[in-house]
């Protein structure tokens, strides 16, 4: 009897040290798959920063930063990786679409820009990590009013750190002063820099207004972090430069964009707040030649006979538009900034856009940049974001954003018919959840 239990001992021993030795195997695979990873990585920087070094007066992943010095120098020139690989699928998000203009160009237009998103392959928005410059030792000046120099071991060991979004040197003027340019373009630059240095001074052009500064409240950066720069040299203990947003053609900065909505609506509020509020923001207040609808007045009409309240939101708070946004159900307006609040906005929600002639018309003016689709041109690497800069770019930023996006392009004066249809049909498709 003994020696059975001896046995049994013996091999539930045995039993013991193969499951422990099973567990040390795995233990050691998971290091070596670790340390594999850590030397790729170090291999990685190592090519990076030679090739950095290799390039007198760098350009880099930017074509508006110059970096002057030395290779030597140059080879502690770090480039840091912030946010993470985005990939949505877009056409999930897609909800009803109605193309009712009579006019031919628009329609030839509209019928374009559906084939391009078509010829892209992937159905699938990618954004990829926002890359960031890291120099010790730096000044910082601008050339021009377009391109940052970075000029290397001239820093001072007892200056700030300084922060520079691309907004501070290479941004037109009337996208500072647009609100949607400002929350989609500008503030994921700043907040990408914030998350590798919130000690940083961050420098803005001296044409900031309140509402760039609620904005950043928003997000936890206060006003004593911020900096007005007029391109003046300025020495720092250490330079941080914005380099790249991750768009690959075109389009919203998607990754760092989604750092931005982590800090402004983060996932956890969501299930606290009711979201029942049908909303049409109207553009009444937007300059004559950017109304883009000549009877949106009707188009109100229609809207609030549908139980929308219409807002005008250049009279309302920030707050205040952040805590519309999270309470509502269905968002709708003419194609506007205003759309850029969707940020603030729940998964799953609605929104509803109109698309007038005039406005499909500006977004192919050959003469300007956000024509690659309307002339006829590749989109940069096939990818379906880069079309962004076009009439859809809500649908693209409400996909990213896990919203769905509804359709309805017509003349400038909106056809009342025809919208009613589309839109008891989208509310429709609400009802249903």
């Amino acid at each position: 009897m003994n020696d059975g239990a001896d046995l049994g001992d013996l091999r539930s021993g045995l039993k013991d040290l193969r499951d422990e030795v099973g567990r040390l195997n795995a233990d050691v695979a998971g290091v070596r798959e670790r340390t594999d990873r850590l030397l790729e990585l170090e291999r990685e920087r190592t090519v990076e920063q030679a090739s950095i070094a290799a390039i007198p007066r760098a350009r880099l992943l930017s074509t508006s930063i110059l970096l002057d010095g030395s290779a030597s120098q140059r080879l502690n020139v770090t480039r840091l990786r912030v946010g993470e690989l985005i990939e949505r699928p877009f056409s999930r998000y897609l909800g009803v679409t109605r193309c009712e203009t009579e006019a031919t160009d628009v329609r030839e237009l509209w019928e374009r820009l559906l084939a391009f998103e078509a010829q892209c392959g992937e159905d699938v928005l990618r954004g990829h990590p926002a890359t960031i410059l890291d120099v010790p030792g730096a000044t910082v000046s601008m050339v021009d009013g377009r391109f940052l120099r970075v000029s290397l071991g001239t820093g001072d060991a007892a200056g700030p750190v300084v922060a520079v979004p691309r907004c501070a040197y290479d941004c037109a003027p009337q996208k500072l002063r647009n609100f949607g340019h400002w929350l989609l373009d500008c503030v994921p630059q700043i907040v990408a820099l914030w998350q590798v240095a919130p000690e940083a001074l961050f420098l803005l052009p001296q044409a900031a207004k309140g509402f760039h500064q609620s904005t950043l409240t928003l997000v936890g950066i206060s006003a004593d972090r911020l900096m007005p720069w007029d391109g003046a040299p300025l020495r720092g203990a250490r330079v941080l430069a914005f380099e790249s947003d991750g768009r690959t053609g075109g389009g919203r900065p998607l990754s760092p964009l989604m750092e931005v909505r982590k800090l402004m609506a983060p996932p956890s509020g969501w299930p606290s707040v009711e979201r029942r509020r049908r909303v049409y923001v109207s553009r009444r207040d937007a300059g004559p030649k950017r109304r883009w609808v000549t009877n949106e007045d009707e188009v109100e009409a229609l809207f609030r006979s549908r139980g929308f309240d219409v807002l005008v939101m250049s009279g309302c708070p920030l707050e205040e538009q952040v805590r519309i946004f999270r309470e509502a159900r269905v968002v709708a307006g003419v194609s506007g900034a205003s759309f850029a609040d969707l940020v603030f906005a729940a998964p799953g929600i609605h929104a509803v856009v109109l698309i007038s002639d005039s406005l499909v018309r500006w977004y192919a003016d050959e003469a300007g940049a956000r024509s690659s689709w309307a002339g006829g041109r590749r989109v940069a690497g096939g990818q379906l974001a880069a079309l962004g800069d076009s009439p859809r770019y809500q649908a693209y930023l409400a996909a990213a954003l896990e919203q769905r996006c509804h359709m309805f392009v017509a003349g400038d004066r909106m056809p009342v018919q025809p919208l009613t249809n589309f839109l008891d049909e989208v509310l429709a498709e609400v009802d249903r959840g």
